[in-house]
């Protein structure tokens, strides 16, 4: 490969940050489902730069697009025009979405606000969806519920394979019914269910204490508890699909839940702080001793905000404010509990990984290391490569591709079929 980037290869080129950059291929992304459009996306990429293209004018210009998709979707929904109104909800809770992303975390109110007010739109839209869908709330723990979705293909009611699908550090739980395809595994049967456990906004933003937890296989034991008890599904066809940080904490529940019939890492994290630290240190002039002092790591991260606001706003708002870390030398501290070192061999069912070719190199070695430790009925290795467009952090710049392989992959799985490497090859174990 020419370069090693972070997020994806084939950018759009709207922002010299790379992260800035991927945000916007973020938001178009979900035109796949008519949740924005080329248009509006480009129009709100020149606005920004008009207004300096800072932090403040990314929030606001996605906001006040956000709102009048809002309002498109009002004057729909009062013609009768559901099909129209499910569009335009879609597209507001995408673009307030994007506004919410980096919006400045210690703003309490207003940050919780635009998250509940992109929210809302989404929850308008799920009677309007083609197939079944409700908002759920499962049990935890000390009567704190994990907010989620069930989504099921029809509404006979009939038990079926499903899938429980995690995002990651910055993902929202509302996010993944388009970054994970959701309408593609109803299209081949599977119920899906989406939830925001510990560390995720949509449990974060109204419980700040439920920052992320190393021991995922906690929260995802009582999601387990509630899906598998459902009689619209199917107990013994219950499969994991991690996206980003999601990669850490699905293979760690598969590894102590034996009620995971099925596995999909996409893409595995064995090792985050390597993940996070390596790709932050590539760029000094020497790697930083073992024993850098907190002041050495605190001063990084100031280093790395006054050269980019989109890069100081994620480790702010999901490095920091997803673990409780005060300080980034706390961050750097509590990442080194975030480790399937010895879990890996522990994961029992088939597995299929995933790997992005714009992924930095660290991520990539992890998961070929996941793959190879991986000792299960049968296992695949797909890479999401750059020709396809699909090169983007998860698959995200061609999401049909990406879809197809998990699904296809997991419906043979999960309805004993055999399962084969992702686009017809035989798997390898």
């Amino acid at each position: 490969m020419a370069a090693d980037t972070i997020m994806t290869i084939n950018r759009l080129g709207f922002a010299d940050s790379e992260l800035l950059d991927f945000a916007y291929l973020r938001t178009l992304a979900y035109a796949d489902f008519g949740a924005a459009s080329a248009g509006e996306v480009v129009h709100v990429a020149r606005k920004i730069a008009r207004n300096g293209g800072g932090r403040d004018a990314f929030v606001r210009a996605w906001s006040e697009q956000g709102r009048i998709a809002a309002r498109m979707a009002d004057d729909a929904v009062a013609a009768g025009r559901s099909r129209t109104a499910r569009t335009f909800l879609h597209r507001a809770y995408n673009y307030l979405r994007a506004a919410e992303f980096f919006f400045d975390r210690h703003q309490d109110e207003a940050f919780t606000a635009l998250y509940d007010e992109g929210v809302s739109h989404f929850d308008r839209a799920l009677p309007l969806l083609d197939t079944p869908a409700e908002r759920i709330a499962i049990p935890y723990q000390d009567g704190v519920d994990l907010p989620g979705y069930f989504f099921a293909p029809d509404d006979s009611g009939a038990p079926r394979p499903t899938v429980v699908i995690s995002g990651g550090g910055d993902g929202h739980g509302e996010e993944l019914y388009f970054l994970a395809g959701v309408p593609h595994a109803l299209e081949r049967g599977l119920n899906v269910v989406l939830f925001h456990g510990p560390g995720q906004r949509g449990l974060l933003h109204h419980h700040p204490g439920q920052v992320f937890r190393a021991d995922s296989e906690v929260p995802f034991a009582a999601v387990l508890d509630y899906v598998t008890a459902r009689p619209d599904v199917r107990a013994d066809g219950v499969a994991l699909y991690g996206l980003s940080f999601g990669g850490y904490l699905a293979p760690r529940a598969a590894a102590h839940d034996r009620r995971v019939a099925a596995l999909v890492a996409n893409a595995p994290i064995v090792d985050f702080h390597s993940l996070i630290f390596d790709a932050l240190t590539t760029a000094l002039p020497a790697p930083p001793p073992a024993d850098a002092p907190a002041e050495f790591w605190n001063g990084l991260y100031q280093q790395v905000g006054s050269a980019d606001w989109a890069l100081h706003a994620t480790m702010d708002n999901y490095m920091l404010w997803t673990t409780g870390a005060q300080t980034f030398a706390d961050f750097h501290r509590l990442a080194r509990s975030f480790t399937l070192d010895g879990l890996v061999s522990k994961i029992t069912c088939p597995t299929l990984t995933l790997s992005a070719d714009g992924e930095n190199a660290v991520a990539r070695r992890q998961a070929r290391r996941f793959h190879e430790r991986l000792v299960v009925p049968a296992k695949a290795f797909h890479r999401l490569a750059t020709e396809h467009g699909a090169d983007g952090h998860c698959g995200l710049g061609n999401i049909a591709l990406t879809s197809s392989l998990v699904y296809d992959w997991l419906t043979g799985v999960l309805t004993g079929g055999l399962p084969g490497e992702p686009g017809g090859g035989r798997g390898r174990r």
